[in-house]
């Protein structure tokens, strides 16, 4: 890639998207392959992840790969390192994680159970996938995590006593990680999503008063579309930002300067 005249081009640039076949991780993944890289799409469905891939391919004209993996299960995400291992000759320079769960309840009416899957998929997941890829980001040279947060990993809003937490604990691991692999040219960085219009927030924009409420934070007074979230990742993924790591861009219309 050419770092001082085009910093947005990925042309030779290989990127694993977990969460990839929808929302916002299909955003990014479309994002990437546009400007050049050669995308691997994970999703719990590998149907949905091939299918996902063959549209970007014929889209942009370029190589992309589905695969399915669980990020909660540790099993999944090491067989998924060894593909990616297989199809990115064990170099991958950009790894994004934006699979998450969200179940709102209030406390009283949140199981073990129910608590402890969301943490699963948002936090231990984000564990497993990053030390998965680190041997592959080192390998290529440079590299970059993103992690997809959320404003509610420093905000919150009732119900939400799951996903906030888990979300709280991405950032400080998206910090933790930055200092440990500093000095081997990874930067660790997240993305931190205000409300964005994606069947995660289906509860919420299928109520027209929850969906008032939630606009009444944002100063821009609606949701975001996804493609909303790609020139963040651009440039997170890019020599551009090549001196930023450990940090938070968010992007959600305004809520957290409120």
């Amino acid at each position: 890639m050419n770092d001082q005249h085009a910093p947005f081009d990925f042309a030779g640039a290989t990127a694993v998207v977990v969460g990839g076949a929808t929302g916002l991780g299909l955003a990014m993944a479309e994002g990437l392959a546009e400007h050049g890289a050669t995308v691997c799409l994970v999703s719990r469905s590998e149907e949905r992840a091939r299918a996902a891939a063959a549209t970007i391919a014929e889209r942009f004209g370029r190589p992309c790969h589905g695969c399915a993996a669980d990020v909660a299960d540790e099993s999944a995400v090491n067989r998924l390192r060894d593909r990616v291992t297989e199809l990115f000759d064990s170099r991958v320079n950009i790894a994004i994680d934006s699979a998450g769960i969200n179940v709102r309840n209030p406390i009283d009416q949140i199981s073990l159970a129910e608590f402890e899957a969301v943490q699963r998929v948002n936090i231990t997941g984000a564990f497993l996938f990053a030390r998965a890829m680190h041997p592959l980001l080192r390998a290529a040279g440079w590299g970059r995590l993103i992690n997809v947060a959320s404003i509610f990993a420093s905000r919150s809003f009732p119900f939400r006593t799951s996903y906030a937490t888990s979300k709280g604990a991405m950032l400080q691991l998206t910090r933790t990680l930055a200092i440990e692999w500093a000095a081997e040219k990874i930067t660790v960085n997240a993305i931190s999503p205000g409300p964005f219009i994606t069947d995660l927030t289906r509860p919420v924009l299928d109520n027209p008063e929850a969906y008032r409420q939630f606009c009444t934070n944002i100063p821009m007074a609606r949701f975001a579309e996804p493609h909303e979230i790609v020139t963040a990742c651009l440039f997170l993924s890019s020599p551009a930002s090549s001196y930023v790591t450990g940090a938070e861009i968010v992007v959600d219309g305004g809520w957290m300067v409120t």
